[in-house]
């Protein structure tokens, strides 16, 4: 008899241990326990409590659940930010600091460990659960892990420090980040470590500041600092930008360092990587200008993104180390030599001839600046530009005082080599008004047809095929 009640204590034992650890219970809804109606206050642990309703969410709802009493158990664990965090230098970039706290949440879930199932409840419509973390355990597993990322991120400063000695600086910037990703999650915690060859220091201040001295020490120079080209015809001449960074009164070429160009100023198309030479020389051979400004600006400057490789994927870093003001870069004029155009105006003021021709100058100043160098010689001329229009009186309105004015005007570019129209372009019944009399209304409507030549006609122009 013994050996039989002793048998089923063992089969009863064998099923409650092989249960899940999250049942949901079916209760009516008098049987709520205390925790759902109220949250549960322990001092020595954080609380996470989640639900999730049934409805409409199949069987998603007790991971739904599960995740949301994560996020709440993380919520609780506040960061405190030690005296000595690097994040006391960045009291002026609110953004920066506010994408740190969002970043470490993230973090704190992702590797939160140690949390324990409580209890679970549901009914017919929604679905909780109950998450517990002790605060001890936690505190024991974050300063284990912190101790370990230290001294796992020391190796990199060290060996950063080592190339920087050796004048290589980029490599000496690459092995900082290098550091710099394996304590990017603790930043508000406390760094400090002794390092042989710096003593006591925080890893976090001490490996921004030493890539900031690097980057605010080297100097990017460009030659030519200015070019003369023709309009979308190559730069048949190198731009060489000379990469050198000075410490302690010497400087030195610094190569592999990755240089983005691009166009500052103007719409042309380029971005283009290059990387050092052994002399610090990054050389751009050519770079097409298919813009129609005349005055355009390339710049070149230090591409970290490409330096921080899988930690430029992550926003916070990015924001820290990216910050545009604190990359060294230059910049290279670029005057370019527009097509030489011939100018024809017929302009007319109602029924007289215009004298001022406000529209067709207004026109000419403006391709001047961004398209065209005029010639009064039209032999000399590669295309004839001409603009024609003409201003008609409407009605006055008396009830309002109002003068009403038109604007008609017909714009088309010619190719002298062929002779054949290679634009044309226009509008009708532009209207413009104003009180008092005609003149005014013929000023208004000036105004507003050169708006239009400017916002409309030019950008189309832009893309002609010369």
């Amino acid at each position: 008899m013994k050996k039989i009640i002793l048998f089923k204590i063992i089969v009863l034992a064998m099923l409650f241990s092989c249960r899940t650890p999250e049942v949901v219970v079916q209760k009516s809804e008098n049987e709520m326990p205390a925790w759902v109606g109220s949250r549960p206050i322990i001092p020595e642990y954080y609380i996470g409590v989640g639900m999730a309703k049934k409805t409409g969410q199949s069987d998603n709802y007790i991971s739904i659940a599960r995740n949301n009493a994560l996020n709440d158990l993380v919520s609780e664990i506040s960061i405190q930010v030690s005296g000595n965090s690097m994040l006391y230098q960045f009291d002026n970039r609110s953004e920066l600091k506010e994408e740190f706290k969002t970043y470490t949440n993230t973090s704190i879930k992702e590797n939160l460990e140690g949390y324990e199932l409580s209890a679970s409840w549901g009914n017919d419509y929604e679905y909780w659960v109950f998450y517990k973390l002790s605060k001890k355990t936690y505190a024991a597993l974050k300063a284990k892990k912190l101790d370990d990322i230290k001294k796992r991120a020391l190796a990199f400063y060290e060996n950063a420090i080592e190339y920087e000695e050796n004048t290589d600086y980029s490599n000496a910037i690459i092995f900082y980040l290098k550091a710099f990703d394996v304590i990017k999650k603790n930043l508000a915690d406390d760094l400090s470590i002794f390092s042989p060859t710096k003593g006591s220091i925080n890893l976090g201040s001490e490996i921004y500041n030493s890539v900031q001295s690097i980057l605010k020490n080297i100097n990017l120079k460009p030659e030519p600092e200015k070019l003369f080209v023709s309009l979308s015809t190559p730069i048949n001449q190198n731009i060489v930008v000379n990469a050198s960074c000075r410490k302690s009164g010497i400087s030195t070429p610094v190569s592999n360092l990755p240089l983005r160009f691009s166009f500052a100023k103007g719409k042309s198309s380029l971005n283009e990587l290059i990387i050092s030479n052994q002399k610090g020389e990054a050389i751009l051979s050519t770079a097409k200008v298919t813009n129609k400004g005349k005055l355009q600006q390339i710049k070149a400057a230090l591409d970290v993104e490409t330096m921080m490789g899988d930690i430029e994927k992550d926003n916070f870093s990015r924001q820290l180390f990216a910050f545009e003001s604190n990359l060294p870069s230059c910049k290279i004029m670029v005057e370019v030599e527009g097509k030489k155009a011939f100018m024809i105006m017929e302009e007319w003021d109602f029924d007289s001839l215009s004298k001022r021709k406000t529209i067709g100058n207004g026109f000419k100043k403006e391709l001047s600046e961004k398209m065209f160098s005029f010639t009064d010689n039209k032999e000399k001329a590669d295309v004839t530009v001409r603009i024609s229009s003409r201003t008609s009186k409407g009605a006055y309105l008396e009830k309002n005082d109002l003068y009403l004015v038109y604007v008609d005007c017909e714009i088309s570019i010619t190719d002298n080599k062929t002779e054949s129209e290679i634009f044309s372009n226009g509008f009708t019944s532009l209207k413009g008004m104003q009180i008092r009399d005609y003149e005014n209304a013929l000023k208004d409507a000036q105004q507003k047809a050169l708006q239009k030549i400017s916002s409309e006609i030019i950008p189309e122009m832009n893309n002609i095929e010369f």
